[in-house]
């Protein structure tokens, strides 16, 4: 049976294929020409010396037949043609300066008659005699006359009285057969095509089509795909300035002549400069621009016709130093770039190519003692249209491919054209092997080359066409045969024969290089290959047994091989076994300043633990040698054999009350014996009560040795049967392995509680931390006090304790609220002390009591009075003597003449009022004299004045 031929796009610009050869000689710019019948060499004997437009034409053997800048006609003597009375053609209608000059175009049934199309413009150089902008013409030549040629009629006007407005483009390209050509031009914002057919050129009806675009000027270059199905063209515009004009592409109808887009635009003047040649690739896949960006810059575009958005897969080819030029594509399948005045053409070398892999030569042909100008010589764009070579049976297009077939299958070449009166030669690297339209190859019969066809048509239009494709015939791919895959059907219905495969397992199986090919599945009704099978989650259409189909392709040749895979399904139904229990983990296990437990709810477990087990009690049916176990979390999983549960099992984590299958097989196959279920149980962590915040120790103050004091600290879990072990800074403290522990020092105690699970063989263990810390009551070790001062604020007493506690003070009271935090920890100043007894509380902030100072006195000698009766210092006495500190209090006051005027002896007396005798003293200093002693009969003298003030 002949195979669907599988094929790789490789093209390569040496395996392009042309029908006919007339467009392998080119005459063009100064003197300069091209032969392109086998290698390309320069012509130096040429007589065209042109700025832009010419043209040239050849015979079906690629020997020269005429040439032409659309003035003048050279014959192949390279001598000047003539017309029918005699006058020399050196007057035709177009102009050197015109883009595309001259086109010449053969009578599609007559191999002798051939048309020169012209276009003018505007420019006349050097003041010469051409026309002015003369419009759209042809001539009729018939090469069987005079010597070399002869033109018999013309010129006959085109143009449809716009002949001022006429662009400088023309282009051709064959319509629906050999026997019609459509030659395309056009006016501002309007196509014209004229079709040619045995009855010569239609020129009183052409087929008219408008444009969305303007032209913004006549210059630039305009061509058709050499398929025929889009036209393309450059609105050359620069000049002063770089101009609007933009590339535009549109589709063509070579069947009815009719342009039937209104044009897509391409380029922007700003970013890409301004187009003036176009060309189109030979399998018309590929447009080519070259633009133009001021003031000295050349840059050739590449756009993808196959993308649905051609705009944006804009690339650019090459980019250097040079002024306008034109593209021309040429029978060796390159396109061919010409920049003014240079001694060499560059070229485009596989123009069907993705941008990326196309390869440009700046400096492709060197043309001797020829330059360059900017216009290379057009042709019918169908003379490069390959004669395309298909898959008889899909009517894929093989042709100007590196084909690739695959050893085993064969297959059937045949050309596009089809007529029964033509003959066809097939040759294999340039033997010839056959004489019949179909060619059927194999990698046996015939194999890998260049297979090559040439169509003598024996048609009306008598021409030759040749064809080519390069044939490598590649292996397919090796399929290992396997074993059939046995699944357990251990699902809601174990009985139904039904149950889910997972098809990609049997992979590493199937092949043995996994390199560069994909491997499908397939039900074995589905010969075309269209709906492949889910493998990673499969289940079987037909109940037990079935058997499906796997395609293994290689991914770059697209050769690929088949086979038959088996599929049994068993009902095993789901075997329980015993639950295991694990210990949940510990969040903090790896944080080494971790003071605590915290547990995850979650844990791992030791997976061959619980194969051991199964074998252990399988009676001595099931060992690791004969048998495979393999864990999973799903039934799904199980099934499908995916997310398995693998070493290490530290990776793992399981919550509490999880399931997990095992699935059992024979040893390194797929075939499933049995699977069965059980649960994890996860069990908490016994975590012990703790302290983070200190625990304080009240200590004697001075610390006593031993020391008596202890502090009960309590890490119960709340489980009797727990155990604990305790620890004093990392030391371990022996023989304490109850909850509680009292502490009796300072430091960090560490508490470990065990719990043992009967199902766990290690028991768990959290811990938790407790800090300690010693305080004790402050010890005063020294007052001291200074009062009567002129300014009471300077009265103050300072005390100073010892201890280790955190220490805070109060004046006269023992209220929380009053005790203040000095600056220092050991001592405190206070002042402003009021005249009296006055005592000091020290308290421990951590709670180890208060501690308050004997009573202090604090007295103040009056410096002056003011016995008005404002109930303010209306007496004179010594202040804060009137309390049982005092003893004795003994007061002399005298005038200044060392009278005595009054004496107090009575430490509550309300003190002196200014009288003396009954008689009131005036405004003046007096003196005192002062003797107080204390209960502890200390004595305290002092003597001072003070004022008495009247006011």
């Amino acid at each position: 049976m002949v195979k669907q031929l599988l094929f790789v796009f490789l093209c390569i610009s040496s395996l392009s294929i042309y029908s006919q050869k007339e467009a392998n000689v080119w005459y063009f710019g100064n003197k300069a020409g091209i032969d392109f019948n086998g290698t390309p060499i320069a012509l130096t004997n040429g007589a065209l010396n042109t700025e832009e437009g010419c043209s040239t034409i050849s015979d079906e053997d690629g020997n020269l037949l005429f040439y032409s800048d659309g003035i003048k006609v050279w014959t192949k003597n390279h001598e000047l043609m003539r017309y029918s009375n005699g006058q020399l053609a050196n007057n035709l209608q177009g102009n050197p300066s015109s883009s595309q000059s001259g086109l010449i175009v053969p009578a599609p049934e007559n191999k002798n008659i051939y048309y020169i199309f012209t276009v003018g413009t505007d420019y006349i150089p050097n003041n010469a005699g051409y026309p002015r902008n003369p419009g759209f013409n042809f001539y009729t030549i018939d090469i069987t006359k005079g010597n070399g040629g002869e033109i018999i009629a013309g010129p006959i006007n085109l143009s449809n009285n716009r002949d001022w407005g006429w662009s400088e483009k023309v282009t051709a390209v064959q319509g629906k057969d050999c026997t019609e050509i459509w030659v395309l031009s056009i006016v501002e914002d309007t196509f014209y095509a004229y079709k040619i057919d045995q009855n010569g050129v239609d020129h009183l009806n052409p087929v008219i089509s408008k444009s969305s675009y303007i032209l913004q000027d006549k210059r630039g270059y305009l061509k058709v795909s050499p398929d025929g199905t889009k036209v393309a063209l450059a609105d050359f515009t620069a000049g002063q300035n770089t101009g609007n004009g933009r590339l535009v592409l549109y589709d063509f109808d070579n069947v009815t002549g009719k342009i039937t887009s209104s044009g897509e635009i391409l380029t922007t003047p700003s970013v890409d400069g301004v187009p003036y040649g176009v060309e189109f690739s030979p399998q018309s896949s590929k447009l080519y621009a070259s633009l133009f960006i001021p003031p000295f810059t050349f840059s050739i575009l590449q756009f993808d016709l196959l993308d649905k958005d051609v705009a944006q897969t804009k690339a650019q080819i090459w980019r250097g130093s040079g002024y306008r030029g034109a593209l021309q594509l040429a029978s060796d399948g390159k396109i061919y770039s010409s920049i003014p005045d240079k001694s060499y053409l560059g070229a485009i070398e596989n123009p069907d190519e993705s941008a990326k892999n196309v390869t440009y030569k700046p400096v492709a042909i060197d043309l001797g003692r020829g330059r360059t100008s900017q216009g290379l010589p057009p042709f019918i764009q169908s003379f490069f249209a390959p004669v395309k070579l298909l898959n008889a049976d899909s009517n894929a297009v093989l042709s100007n491919t590196n084909q690739v077939f695959c050893i085993g299958d064969s297959y059937e070449i045949v050309p596009e054209i089809n007529n029964p009166n033509d003959s066809y030669t097939w040759s294999k690297d340039g033997t010839v092997i056959a004489n019949t339209r179909t060619l059927t190859v194999d990698n046996a019969n015939f194999g890998s080359g260049l297979y090559e066809v040439k169509i003598e048509s024996n048609s009306y239009c008598k021409k030759t066409y040749t064809g080519k494709v390069q044939v490598t015939f590649e292996p397919k791919p090796t399929i290992n045969t396997i074993q059939p895959y046995i699944q357990c059907d251990f699902d809601s219905n174990p009985y139904d024969g039904f149950a889910a495969f997972n098809l990609e397992l049997l992979e590493a199986s199937l092949v043995d290089d996994f390199s560069n090919i994909s491997i499908d599945f397939f039900e074995t009704s589905d010969s075309n290959f269209s709906s492949p099978l889910n493998k990673n989650n499969y289940t079987n259409s037909v109940a037990k047994n079935h058997s499906i189909t796997v395609k293994v392709t290689n991914n770059t040749t697209n050769c690929y091989q088949t086979q038959v895979i088996d599929l049994q399904v068993n009902p095993t139904g789901l075997n329980i076994y015993s639950d295991e229990h694990i210990s949940e983990l510990d969040q903090n296990a790896s944080n080494a300043n971790a003071k605590f437990s915290i547990g995850t709810g979650n844990g791992f477990f030791d997976f061959s633990i619980k194969t051991q087990q199964i074998i252990n009690n399988s009676g001595g049916a099931l060992s690791q040698t004969t048998h495979d176990f393999q864990y999973y979390r799903t039934v799904e999983d199980a099934s499908l054999q995916t997310n398995q549960i693998l070493p290490p099992y530290e990776d793992h984590l399981f919550t509490n009350n999880s399931d997990v299958y095992v699935r059992i097989s024979n040893k390194g196959t797929t075939s499933c014996e049995t699977v069965g279920n059980f649960k994890i149980l996860v069990e908490k962590l016994p975590i012990p009560q703790g302290n983070l915040n200190e625990e304080i120790l009240c200590v004697d103050n001075p610390k006593r040795t031993p020391q008596p004091h202890s502090i009960a600290l309590n890490a119960d879990t709340g489980n009797t049967t727990d155990t604990y072990k305790w620890y004093l800074n990392g030391n371990l403290i022996l023989n304490e392995t109850s909850a509680i522990y009292n502490a009796n020092s300072a430091g960090e105690y560490k508490v470990e509680a065990y719990r043992k699970y009967p199902n766990i063989n290690t028991p768990s263990m959290g811990y938790n931390t407790f800090f300690v810390k010693e305080s004790n009551q402050a010890l005063i070790v020294n007052i001291k006090s200074v009062d009567d001062q002129d300014n009471p604020d300077s009265n103050k007493i300072e005390i100073t304790v010892d201890g280790i506690g955190d220490y805070e003070y109060a004046l006269n009271s023992t209220n929380f609220g009053d005790f203040v935090k000095g600056d220092e920890n050991l001592t405190y100043t206070f002042t402003n002390i009021p005249p009296g007894l006055n005592f000091i509380s020290v308290r421990d902030r951590n709670g180890c009591g208060v501690v308050s100072s004997d009573q202090i006195s604090t007295i103040y000698f009056q410096r002056h009075f003011t016995p008005n009766g404002d109930g303010h210092f209306d007496t004179w006495k010594v202040l804060g003597v009137d309390n049982d500190y005092y003893d004795v209090v003994k007061v002399q006051i005298f005038n200044r003449f060392g009278k005595l005027i009054s004496e107090i002896t009575d430490k509550n007396h309300p003190g002196w009022d200014g009288v003396y005798n009954g008689t009131t003293l005036p405004t003046n200093d007096y003196w005192y004299k002062a003797e107080l002693i204390n209960k502890n009969g200390e004595v305290r003298k002092k003597t001072g004045h003070f004022s008495l003030i009247r006011k």
